[in-house]
């Protein structure tokens, strides 16, 4: 097997600490198993809370980490838990990865009737697999090589029975439940509404309908059985609105079949309305009731109107619905009438991507000069130019909108500027700029992430850059990360400053906090005795068995505390009375008595 191109620090970087550090105790549980490889796919199964072990893929990428995904709930920012076990697994014992070769070319070797007996084979195993198989054949993607399409209708029932199984559970690659039933496999369900793209991508958007309709039919019932407790599954409405949109400006339907989904949508919107999701189909049905006749529309297209909507303001409809007329116009080649609308509606990101496309770069970085107000406009623009091979043109914008002021929630924006821009710079050689974009990304994050790649590309200019990002990185009230630099930098005084004490002692899982107390028991030690010992307690007294073990290790820092200050005799006290607290927790009692020095 190949040396994996990534060590534990890439780990890391891609979880949060508590992440990291539970994943590294799965390890050492030995949760991991059936780990195996495939090309560039690794997969294995680790146990954790559910009955039946969780599902982990990681795809790679020239050895590095492409893409993570899980069977687990996990949402909360960066790798799961699981994820991490798989990966530190795989780099802590490469022998027992089982490698095996990548399916397709298995398969490929298979003549065509061996091929269909297999698959009909497990169809007749798996009726789930039946149901895929129908949908896929029932929405094959028109021919992009053909400048023709398709000439076949879509059948719309395969499409709308897969939906139906996706969204009750019934497809789940295992037998996974929420606290409310069956778990949804969102990624398959939004891999089937984009079935729907490649023939919006042709024109067709009749065949596009026959695959929204039955999946939006399918949803809206599903959704209102779990709107008391949904997190997620609402956000495909808007995705859906904004598809049948621009399939029904596509044109092609008759008069019969508009009227038809024009009442499909008013009931299905009338039924999200009683659940608060207002909105989220009426660009359909604005699409439906304004299509391309909406008054001064045919002025503006022409490049006789200086602004739209014509009242000078719209809502959040508005402008989805002008966003799915530009993509309409893009895909049907008009050109003009795209940049003229874009223009008119203040749509400067796409005005600007389009003169690029025309091969007008020179007039497009010159309208976003002039227009540009955001860092997310500079960043797509710049990304657009280098794949159009106009390295230096990209690089040049993307400095320049790094000086763009960052308001409200658009500080994500300017940070992925600056990451995109130091890691193309370094890429290409230019250091300089790579270290300024560093430099950026990490004033705007202030996360470890950031301070260890300017690090790394700072070199010897290190010394001098170093100062300044801690200071920007203590000016602030809040910086998720700010304990761990200053851990990792030595600066302990610093780090014990930073923490914020009575939240940390929700988490006896807090691996920062852990290694800060093992860093400053010498120098700190009543700090270290005061917050290892409540996070100790709180754990003990709530007897969350669970985490004894981590209470144990707590405790072992606040003896070492004990003895850096001169007090051991104090700590036997303590040790003692804790044992005789917690004499009857069989569990905790052993771990404890541990910690007693022996006479």
């Amino acid at each position: 097997m190949k040396d994996p191109a990534f060590g534990k620090d890439a780990v890391r970087a891609l979880a949060t600490a508590d992440s990291f550090a539970r994943g590294r105790d799965y390890v050492r549980s030995g949760a991991v198993s059936g780990l195996m490889r495939r090309g560039d796919r690794l997969t294995a199964h680790v146990e954790g809370s559910d009955f039946a072990p969780y599902e982990v893929t990681v795809d790679l990428h020239q050895g590095g980490v492409a893409a993570t995904r899980c069977s687990c709930p996990y949402d909360w920012g960066g790798a799961c838990k699981h994820v991490v076990a798989v990966l530190l697994k795989y780099l802590d014992t490469p022998d027992s990865v089982v490698e095996r070769p990548p399916l397709d070319g298995v398969l490929r070797n298979l003549d065509r009737e061996a091929l269909a007996a297999l698959l009909t084979r497990r169809a007749e195993e798996d009726p789930a697999f039946a149901l895929w198989i129908e949908a896929e054949l029932a929405a094959g993607a028109p021919d992009p090589l053909s400048a023709s399409p398709r000439r076949t209708a879509v059948d719309p029932e395969p499409i709308k029975r897969q939906a139906e199984a996706l969204l009750s559970g019934r497809t789940s690659r295992r037998d996974r439940w929420s606290d409310n039933g069956a778990a949804v496999d969102e990624d398959a369900f939004g891999a089937l509404i984009d079935k729907a793209k490649p023939f919006l991508e042709a024109g067709d958007g009749r065949n596009a309908l026959r695959i929204l309709e039955p999946v939006t039919e399918a949803l809206v019932p599903a959704w209102l059985e779990q709107a008391d407790w949904d997190e997620t599954l609402h956000e495909f409405f808007p995705v859906l609105g904004q598809m049948i949109a621009e399939a029904v400006l596509l044109g092609g339907l008759l008069p019969e079949e508009r009227d038809d989904l024009m009442v499909r949508l008013d009931v299905w919107q009338g039924m999200l309305d009683e659940y608060g999701l207002d909105d989220h189909l009426q660009v359909a049905i604005d699409a439906l009731e304004q299509g391309w006749d909406e008054i001064g529309l045919d002025d503006i297209l022409a490049g006789k109107g200086r602004s739209w909507p014509l009242s000078g303001h719209g809502d959040w409809t508005t402008a989805r619905l002008t966003q799915a007329r530009l993509r309409v116009l893009e895909i049907g080649g008009r050109t003009d009438e795209f940049l003229n609308l874009a223009r008119a509606a203040g749509c400067h990101g796409d005005h600007a991507a389009m003169l690029v496309r025309r091969g007008c770069s020179t007039d497009a970085i010159a309208y976003a000069r002039k227009r540009f107000r955001s860092a997310e406009e500079a960043l797509q623009l710049s990304r657009l130019l280098k794949e159009t091979g106009q390295v230096d043109a990209a690089l040049e914008l993307a400095g320049w909108g790094l000086s763009l002021k960052p308001e409200g929630d658009r500080l994500f924006g300017v940070v992925g500027l600056a990451r995109w821009l130091r890691d193309s710079a370094a890429a290409l050689g230019r250091d300089t700029v790579a270290v300024t974009a560093a430099g950026s990304a990490f004033e705007h994050s202030l996360s470890l992430e950031d301070f260890r790649a300017a690090e790394m590309l700072a070199g010897p200019g290190w010394a001098e850059l170093r100062p300044h990002l801690l200071a920007c990185l203590a000016a602030p009230t809040y910086a998720h990360d700010r304990t761990e630099i200053f851990l990792g930098e030595g600066m302990i005084d610093e780090a014990v400053r930073s923490v914020d004490v009575e939240n940390t002692l929700r988490d006896p899982a807090n691996d920062v906090l852990l290694r800060l107390v093992e860093a400053a028991h010498a120098s700190h030690p009543d700090w270290v005795i005061d917050v290892a010992e409540r996070i100790a307690a709180n754990v003990m007294d709530a007897g969350q068995s669970g985490f004894y073990e981590l209470a144990a290790q707590w405790l072992e820092k606040a003896a070492l505390a004990h003895d850096a200050a001169g007090r051991f005799e104090d700590w036997i006290t303590r040790i003692d009375a804790l044992i005789e607290k917690h004499r009857r927790k069989h569990k905790l009692r052993p771990l404890l008595e541990a910690l007693r020095p022996r006479a």
